[in-house]
């Protein structure tokens, strides 16, 4: 899918020729305002191809539709057009995206084509499994941490940067934006720029404090003043970018026998996990790690209570009379 010189798109939709023009004057209205809404070439040809997928569908449906408008659908057809997606063998991530790009394409049509109701309102695909989040044990995290060789400056900088990942749960964005002006003058806080611009205060306690202070002592400021980067690649030099933040935890992990396991995620979801493991409330979890939604900290108690259930199984394994006493 392109421009053609004149502002229009040309498209490849399922069972059109490569580079056709939609011959649908909506579909054609419909695209070009999402062009002029910001959405990008690859996002206008995902919805292209989601509207002509129902096209065909709509087209097998023969004569019945004839005294119709070409887009005007009953709530069966819509239904049926979602087994048919299925008989497709769509994921049910897929299937959403497509069922999303559709509602969003009929609510354009509605009230510009005598189309009075969109019959995808509240039609949703199969539920996307939850994936619940990848969390390293105590003994990997330590192990993890041991790994940068700290009589090297880089090796200290790596230390502060894992230390940091793991004891304040913040991304990976966060982290390569951290700034010498984030940190409190007496090292006990960051000023975090998390999400759409919000900000928060992570506290630095324990070895993580210890470890950027160790390591910020011999670092200069570079450029910007106390406006430059807390994490740069070299003494006084630039910041490190996200993808080179990045690879030293990847190195790090493969060091530490963890393999590809290991990302800033992961030790996010590990410094979660841990602290709801020690008791911490999970009111105080979510404003550690910015999440809006307390559903979204949430997934923590389950990836706790599974790991609990594990401990629980092997202690019985090892002692398997422990419950024979008072009941």
């Amino acid at each position: 899918m392109g421009g053609d010189g004149s502002g229009r798109y040309r498209v490849s939709p399922s069972g059109s020729s490569p580079g056709e023009t939609p011959e649908d004057p909506w579909v054609r209205r419909f695209l070009d305002h999402l062009s002029q809404s910001g959405k990008s070439l690859r996002t206008i040809s995902s919805y292209a191809q989601d509207i002509f997928l129902l096209r065909d569908f709509l087209e097998g449906k023969g004569s019945g539709r004839k005294d119709r408008p070409a887009w005007e659908m009953t709530r069966d057809e819509a239904t049926a057009f979602v087994f048919h997606l299925d008989q497709m063998e769509y994921r049910p991530r897929s299937m959403g995206r497509t069922l999303s790009a559709i509602r969003t394409f009929l609510d354009f049509l509605k009230d510009r084509e005598g189309i009075s109701v969109n019959p995808f309102l509240g039609i949703r695909g199969p539920r996307v499994p939850r994936k619940i989040p990848a969390v390293l044990n105590e003994q990997e995290v330590s192990d993890l941490l041991a790994t940068p060789d700290e009589t090297t400056w880089e090796g200290r900088r790596d230390r502060a940067l894992l230390e940091l990942f793991y004891l304040t749960g913040i991304r990976l964005s966060e982290m390569a934006g951290l700034r010498l002006r984030d940190i409190s003058p007496d090292l006990s806080r960051i000023l975090v720029h998390g999400k759409g611009r919000k900000e928060r205060v992570v506290p630095l306690v324990g070895t993580a404090k210890e470890c950027l202070s160790r390591y910020l002592s011999e670092t200069p400021e570079g450029s910007g003043g106390n406006g430059g980067a807390v994490f740069q690649a070299t003494p006084g030099g630039s910041a490190l970018s996200v993808h080179q933040v990045g690879r030293i935890v990847r190195k790090a992990s493969g060091k530490a026998g963890l393999g590809g396991r290991v990302t800033p995620h992961a030790l996010r979801h590990s410094c979660a996990t841990h602290l709801l493991d020690r008791g911490m409330d999970l009111r105080k979890i979510q404003g550690l790690l910015g999440h809006e939604s307390l559903g979204t900290t949430q997934q923590y108690t389950h990836v706790g209570l599974k790991e609990l259930k594990r401990k629980y199984d092997r202690s019985r394994q090892e002692d398997p009379h422990d419950d024979e006493g008072e009941r």
